[in-house]
């Protein structure tokens, strides 16, 4: 036993030897470096580090600054890059390589190099900090001389301010900027209280809803769903639930209306509903949604389908609603049904109601039409409705549109002569072919002279002496949006409006026998006020008369369609 033990003793004995030997080489040479006997000192270095293939870093760190004082870079590089190799979670490799890039004038590359070194060494490390520092030193120094980081220097309140005026997408894209951003915007739970998702590029997955609501701290008040990707059941009901304070929620599109009624009953302070017409919605589901979220003030539903055989019902009071929407998509066959009767006896407070394109049925025609007892309703849309018409209408309409009724129908308890509409400002009958001039008269009588939008477009049995007559007695005299698309206009009709229609901004005469002769009275004597002016498909009119317009600055549609090609334009002035 005697051999293998003294074998053992002789090499631990060498290895002690040896590393006496690089100890005492690397403390000589030190030495030597404080002496600035730097030639000595490297040549110390280099036989201690000769000596052992994976010297000590300290080593390799100290021959680094030798040669860097030596004026040897490219030596020093190589030290310091095997420094890292060696052990790189070391800070002084990161250090000293990162300063030997800067002498040899390559900034980006340290910049660079000290960004790896605050990843790689782990933040135990006693000159983390000193790395940390290098890193944002050099980073203001490569900066262009004027960059400013605005959330660094302006005050929170302001910066949250600024960015409230942003889309939300923009605001998302902002949290790419920086690492610095990131954590300044996250921690802003006033940004994320309006989630709006629509113009989103790629489709929104209920992981990312989860990250914006999350943000919110609680504060989200208004969401808008679209672009739906992976799980695009769920979100409506994790929304509706998880944003406890929610009063507004949009759907453009995606969605059924299943899952819309699953998440209604857990928005409980939901005030505006509004689904648009990609997502379509029974009548029996708008009832429940209504039904289940007794805040609601505005809820609009632009796609409604109904049974053919049976109206839907409504059930519940609806005493807080101000602004109902129910249209219904256009069919070639069949009628849906709705129950407007019991509609109107739920909504007394209302004041804004659209029910288009609906089937009233004329045994209930009178009584179903008959919205005087809105006592709050202003803006009344009945247009496609199929019913008798006129319906009886309460004295606080501001806007009323009928507009493509006139194949119904007339209600033989109401007239025009009925209309008793003092506040009136818009009104829309396009489309009554067989409109007469008494019933328009008897429309604008209590309110004459105060109107300001009128679209009486297609109102074919209006004569040209009508329209005169019209002009001429005052009744258009508050008017700055006229459209007459179809009717009998002539020149002396349109020198008529350029002498007595003074206020008036918006005309559309498409499809009329004006000639440039009218156009040019229109335009001398509306120089100033008339803005926009539509003469599509007026082929009485030359195109000397539209440049004049033009060149005095009115917005002028002048072109005409081809049959051939559904009404697209092929010749554009």
């Amino acid at each position: 036993m005697e051999g293998p033990l003294k074998l053992r003793e002789r090499r631990n004995t060498a290895q002690n030897l040896h590393e006496e030997t690089l100890s005492a080489l690397h403390l000589r040479g030190q030495d030597l470096y404080r002496q600035k006997q730097y030639e000595a000192a490297l040549q110390c270095f280099t036989k201690a580090i000769s000596q052992d293939a994976n010297a000590p870093v300290a080593v390799l760190d100290n021959r680094a600054a030798t040669y860097t004082k030596l004026g040897n870079l490219r030596a020093a590089l190589n030290d310091g890059r095997q420094m890292i190799q060696q052990d790189k979670a070391n800070c002084s490799g990161y250090l000293r390589t990162g300063k030997i890039l800067q002498l040899r004038g390559n900034h980006k590359m340290a910049l660079d190099l000290y960004e790896m070194g605050t990843r790689k060494v782990p933040s135990s490390d006693p000159n983390i900090m000193l790395l940390r520092g290098q890193f944002e030193k050099l980073a203001r120094q490569l900066a262009p001389p004027r960059a400013i980081d605005p959330l660094q220097i302006l005050p929170l309140e302001l910066v949250e301010m600024t960015i409230t005026y942003l889309e939300f997408r923009h605001t998302v894209g902002l949290l790419r900027v920086s690492k610095s951003w990131l954590q300044l915007l996250t921690s802003m739970p006033s940004l994320w209280s309006n989630l709006d998702l629509s113009a989103a590029r790629k489709p929104v997955t209920l992981g990312a809803v989860r990250k914006y609501i999350k943000r919110g701290n609680g504060t989200t008040t208004r969401v808008t769903l679209d672009r739906f990707g992976s799980n695009a059941e769920k979100i409506p009901r994790y929304v509706a639930t998880r944003c406890k304070v929610l009063e507004d929620l949009r759907i453009p599109g995606g969605l059924i209306g299943s899952s819309i009624l699953e998440a209604a009953p857990c928005a409980l302070n939901l005030k505006t509903l509004i689904i648009s017409r990609s997502c379509q919605v029974s009548c029996d589901t708008a009832s429940q949604l209504l039904c289940h979220c007794p805040n609601l003030e505005r809820a609009e539903f632009h796609s409604v389908s109904s049974a053919e055989s049976r109206p839907a019902r409504w059930e519940v009071d609806m005493p807080k609603l101000r602004t109902l929407t129910l249209d219904t998509p256009i069919r070639k066959h069949g009628k849906p049904i709705l129950a407007l009767d019991t509609l109107l006896t739920k909504i007394s407070g209302i004041n804004t109601l659209t029910v288009q394109g609906w089937f009233v049925p004329p045994t209930l025609a009178v009584q179903e039409l008959d919205f005087s007892n809105l006592h709050q309703l202003q803006h009344l849309n009945i247009s496609g409705l199929i019913a008798a018409l006129p319906p009886q209408l309460p004295s606080t309409l501001r806007t009323l549109s009928m507009t493509n009724c006139d194949c119904f129908p007339r209600n033989q308890g109401v007239s025009f002569a009925n209309f008793d509409l003092p506040q009136m400002i818009r009104l829309s009958l396009a489309g009554w072919s067989a409109l007469l001039l008494g019933e328009l008269q008897a429309c604008l009588i209590p309110s004459k002279g105060n109107v300001t939008h009128l679209n009486i477009s297609g109102c074919i049995a209006l004569s040209s002496a009508n329209l005169k007559e019209l002009i001429t007695h005052g009744y258009l005299e508050g008017i700055e949006d006229l459209e007459l698309k179809s009717c009998n206009i002539d020149d002396e009709v349109a020198m008529l409006i350029a002498r007595n229609l003074h206020r008036l901004k918006k005309l559309n005469l498409a499809c009329t026998k004006i000639t440039g002769v009218g156009v040019k009275a229109l335009i001398i004597g509306l120089e100033g006020k008339l803005e926009h002016l539509c003469l599509d498909g007026c082929h009485s009119t030359n195109i000397d008369a539209v440049e004049l317009a033009r060149a005095m600055g009115v917005k002028v549609a002048f072109g005409f369609p081809d049959p051939l090609k559904g009404g697209r334009r092929i010749k554009q002035y």
